[in-house]
């Protein structure tokens, strides 16, 4: 196990119902099966239950299966995986990898994917603060969360590979035509980071989406948190909706000491 205790940063060596670092620090695995190496006393703010039963229901009806078989592909040979903002592991289960970490904040998030997944070590933590080795991944997953670039540098191994999913320019564009009077189109923004760029990609799907899957959809996206009540309306009123899920994604490389 590639985990470190967020306290003093000596290894973790798991055991039935705790990990215990090489100092004394003990900390308990949740009943689901994941850690819990969030030290902060601020508080946090992941998902709740209701975004993360939207999201896998969501997810769980095939739109975006497209993009989890192509990260599949991507992260073929993979012996470490890490997944910064895992969510509910949609994605990081359907990875191969011979180890496998998968990091939120979201409790309730990692509830789910601990359940579904007993071979990942599920680990509640910051991105920006992780709890893990140096240069102990040689992949490192980010999909639709934040660039943790100092982080990414330091776990992975030279050579390594890092994988960053962003939307694409219309990605839900028809969605956001229901829900604003001007909508508007995404705009990747170039990352800044001292590794290389070896692959970049865009890859889209057409697909109908039903009122119960809008309704998922909706919660999962950040126009939750900016739609008025008015223009939440009238997407309640469409009954199904021809979609475009279009997704950038790009490939970083570690430099080979």
């Amino acid at each position: 196990m590639k985990l470190i205790c967020p306290v003093c940063g000596t290894h973790l060596t798991a055991g039935n119902k705790e990990a215990v670092c090489e100092s004394g620090h003990h900390f308990d695995y949740a009943k689901s099966g994941y850690l819990n190496l969030l030290v902060s006393n601020k508080k946090v703010h992941g998902d709740d239950a209701a975004m993360v039963k939207a999201r896998t229901a969501f997810l769980e009806s095939g739109p975006y299966s497209f993009l989890r078989d192509r990260l599949r592909e991507l992260s073929e040979g993979t012996q470490v995986l890490c997944d910064l903002g895992c969510g509910e592991g949609y994605y990081t289960s359907a990875i191969e990898a011979e180890e496998k970490y998968g990091f939120d904040l979201s409790k309730d998030a990692l509830k789910h994917a601990a359940k579904a997944d007993h071979k990942t070590h599920w680990t509640v933590a910051s991105i920006f603060h992780l709890p893990l080795e140096d240069e102990s991944c040689d992949t490192v997953l980010t999909c639709f969360a934040p660039h943790a670039r100092e982080e990414i540098q330091r776990i992975l191994k030279p050579g390594g590979k890092f994988i960053f999913v962003t939307p694409g320019e219309r990605h839900l564009f028809e969605m956001k035509e229901v829900l604003y009077e001007h909508p508007y189109e995404n705009r990747p923004q170039d990352l800044d980071t001292d590794l290389t760029l070896i692959h970049s990609e865009k890859i889209r799907n057409e697909f109908v989406c039903s009122q119960d899957q809008l309704k998922n959809l909706f919660v999962m996206t950040p126009y939750v948190w900016r739609t008025k009540a008015e223009d939440r309306k009238r997407l309640e009123e469409v009954k199904e909706m021809n979609l475009t899920a279009e997704f950038i994604i790009r490939v970083y490389q570690k430099e080979n000491r």
